[in-house]
């Protein structure tokens, strides 16, 4: 006959009643601790997109402000005798503004379609040449309002990428507006078509601003990273609008490479996969990455 322990598991044992009890605490204190996390990511989206919108508010206001005024000084033109190159002048002012406010809109609902994750990704091919034509036509306003130049370096190099041509041309729309907003009155931002790494046809774009410490490049393009910070992030510095191009160019399969030097302006590089390598496996380290200072205008 074998001995009993004092503590063996049975039904009504004490063992047994103290594990159901031990799991069943367990329970309501997991259960509270998702809820607190839950709350608590609620309250930070909220306070992100509350700051987010204050932040937005003088950015919205000041083209429309302006809008408005030379707009009314055009139309009351009889009370306010203008020449011929003030009201040129004042035109300019008002498509300039124009200009910047739909820049600022475009970019609202892109932060929110990619923080909601309404995005769609339509592949085709895609022409570089005429890509980074039609991006530099888009940016031709902002670059005469900032006294800026865009130059292209080098012949059309007939490059094709397969990828999504309107979310191509976003981006690339952004980081021509952020090499335009780097750069001092008077400097010339260059850009080309030519083949990347790996024989991708890529795009690359160097301002000569003041350029962007590492940590300042970091914090723009973890704008995405967490649920609660998709959206607070201000236009100061490189801005959302660098995390926006670089999400957009991943979604296609693309490499985003971004480099900045303290006094000597950035350089972006973006680039498609072809055709034929657009199904073939993606490399570990064909994440983002921090690339060597290009020189465009050498």
């Amino acid at each position: 006959m074998s001995a009993r322990t004092p503590f063996a598991v049975h039904d009504g044992s004490l063992i047994a009643n103290y594990s159901a009890k031990f799991a069943e605490a367990l329970a309501v204190k997991q259960a509270e601790l998702q809820a607190r996390t839950a709350r608590a990511e609620a309250e930070l989206s909220i306070r992100a997109r509350s700051e987010f919108l204050s932040n937005m508010n003088h950015e919205l206001r000041t083209p429309l402000n302006a809008i408005i005024g030379f707009a009314t000084m055009l139309r009351d033109s009889d009370a306010y005798p203008l020449g011929e190159e003030q009201r040129r002048t004042y035109a300019d002012y008002v498509l300039q503004s124009a200009d910047l406010l739909l820049g600022h809109i475009n970019t609202i609902l892109e932060a929110a379609a990619l923080d909601g994750g309404a995005v769609e990704i339509s592949k085709q091919m895609i022409d570089f040449d005429e890509a980074l034509e039609a991006a530099v036509g888009r940016a031709a306003i902002a670059a005469n309002a900032a006294g800026v130049a865009i130059a292209r370096k080098g012949h059309k190099a007939g490059k094709t990428g397969w990828g999504d041509a309107q979310r191509f041309g976003q981006a690339l729309d952004h980081l021509l507006r952020l090499a335009i907003k780097a750069s001092p009155k008077g400097a010339r931002i260059f850009v080309r078509a030519s083949t990347g790494e790996q024989g991708w046809p890529e795009v690359a774009i160097r301002d000569h601003g003041p350029g962007h410490d590492s940590a300042a490049i970091a914090r723009a393009l973890s704008a995405f990273d967490d649920v609660h910070r998709g959206l607070d992030r201000s236009f100061a510095g490189p801005g959302i609008g660098l995390a926006i191009a670089k999400t957009f160019i991943e979604m296609q399969g693309g490499r985003f490479r971004i480099d900045s030097k303290m006094g000597a302006g950035a350089i972006a590089r973006v680039s498609l996969p072809s055709h034929e390598s657009a199904a073939e496996p993606r490399k570990e380290n064909d994440e983002t990455v921090h690339a060597p200072l290009m020189r465009l205008a050498g």
